[in-house]
């Protein structure tokens, strides 16, 4: 059968009964569309529960042979298979239901879309990119306390020793706790050791999801829902505070919101082991690469282009940050956050999203926090390292189950996006449509200077 065609009805047509032992698939009911998708366990009479089949997706192999795919595109074709262990476990989702409510699929092109050669739907993302501009002062109110206007959001997957080293870092380094959000995979609870270390920190609101997968996009999605903060700051659980993130760095962030029209402030990320930044920021478009419509990321160009936010020394108009920002709460519900269906590759589609309803963001690199995939620090929480050895083997399964995913959730990504590839371009490359842009910028303010006092330009 085909890929897409996959419903409760062909199912049930195709012979197929509920089975406790057979894998699970994630359907989509499309008689009733209220009930948009569910859990169903599946198997053919003819098999046995000892030795089940799964439905599986399939590919032909350069000998033209059918061969199971973890990476299936719409409208691949699946089949009744033995059980495999990264393709049997596919979520099947209807793509229509994606098509819906991806409300940046449907932007018009405008003219100069239109006359250039990416005429694919998702060229109505290049949208021209504008200076961030002060707010006018009626609309400033100025945050004077930390947490009363931050909320820090964490999507874990089963690292609560994580959380908790990154919670001991805002303490040590800001002074004082942070309302903080935290979401994590279930359905297990956890020993009364870990729970025990949670209650150290009274602001911290950890909620464990009923479902073992329940994926970054909609874990942030319930994070960011249940702030009550103006701002959110977002951090990763293997993330930590640093010197460079004390109270007076964080306080540039918030000014930008307070006083400018910018929806986000990204800082940068420093490996863990040796201090070195790996910044993941620049400017992105869509058009067609190679005959191909194609996203591309220009990777520095944020920086290289230096298009300073008037005020904030350091601070550059940008499209795309690493995963550590302090956003508006209200701005991102607007835009619907991120994608749900993505369990991880989340992050390139959340920018887009910004950029595609014209929220304004910006990049601040001294502002850092230290990242890395290491246990070091945890051994200070007095837990003892074979308990920490055990919790750790515990996340490392959900971290091999998500990187098992990548590759489905990029060709999700590219679904969504109707793009067939994306490309990162290196840190010499600025696009000619930023330069001409900065350009236009700079010469629109030399001309609104020259018309001032210079009272007024002071």
């Amino acid at each position: 059968t085909n890929f897409q065609s996959i419903t409760n009805t062909s199912i049930i047509q195709l012979g197929f009964v509920p089975c406790e032992n057979a894998p699970r698939f994630k359907l989509i009911n499309l008689e009733n569309p209220v009930d948009v998708s569910y859990w169903l366990q599946i198997r053919h009479p003819t098999v046995s529960d000892q030795s089940p089949l799964c439905l599986t997706p399939i590919e032909l192999n350069k000998d033209s042979e059918w061969q199971p795919t973890g990476s299936p595109l719409l409208g691949s074709s699946v089949a009744l298979t033995n059980c495999w262990q990264n393709s049997s476990t596919l979520e099947f989702i209807e793509e229509s239901m994606f098509l819906k409510k991806m409300w940046t699929l449907t932007l018009p092109l405008s003219e100069s879309d239109s006359e250039s050669s990416c005429t694919f739907s998702a060229c109505g993302a290049n949208r021209p990119v504008h200076q961030i501009i002060p707010l006018p002062p009626d609309q400033v109110e100025m945050c004077e306390d930390l947490a009363s206007c931050i909320t820090v959001v964490t999507k874990t997957g089963r690292r609560p020793l994580q959380v908790i080293r990154l919670a001991k870092s805002i303490r040590d380094h800001l002074g004082a706790d942070l309302p903080m959000v935290v979401i994590d995979d279930g359905p297990d609870d956890y020993p009364p050791e870990v729970k025990a270390e949670l209650a150290k920190f009274p602001k911290m609101t950890y909620f464990i999801s009923s479902c073992n997968d329940l994926g970054i996009g909609e874990g942030r999605n319930l994070g960011v829902s249940m702030v009550k903060t103006k701002y959110f700051l977002q951090l990763d659980d293997d993330s930590l505070l640093t010197e460079a993130s004390s109270t007076s760095s964080l306080m540039t962030l918030v000014e930008i919101l307070d006083t400018t029209d910018t929806t986000l402030v990204g800082g940068s990320h420093r490996l863990f082991e040796n201090n070195s930044p790996f910044n993941f920021e620049g400017f992105m478009e869509f058009g067609m690469v190679d005959d191909m419509p194609s996203h591309s990321i220009y990777v520095g160009s944020c920086e290289r282009a230096n298009w300073a936010i008037l005020g904030f020394p350091g601070c550059v108009r940008c499209e795309l940050t690493p995963n550590v920002f302090l956003a508006k709460t209200q701005d991102v519900l607007e835009i619907g956050g991120w994608s749900n269906e993505l369990k991880i590759a989340e992050h390139r589609d959340f920018f887009m999203r910004l950029k595609a309803k014209d929220k304004k963001v910006a990049f601040c690199k001294e502002f850092f926090v230290l990242n890395g995939h290491t246990d070091e620090g945890i051994d200070l929480l007095g837990l003892g390292k074979e308990f920490i050895g055990r919790m750790s083997h515990k996340s490392e399964h959900f971290r091999d189950k998500r990187w098992n995913r990548f590759d489905q959730m990029k060709r999700r990504f590219h679904n969504l996006w109707n793009i067939q590839n994306c490309i990162l371009v290196g840190e010499k490359q600025l696009p000619d449509w930023v330069q001409n842009r900065i350009d236009a910028e700079r010469s629109s303010l030399r001309k609104a200077l020259q018309n001032l006092s210079s009272d007024e330009v002071s």
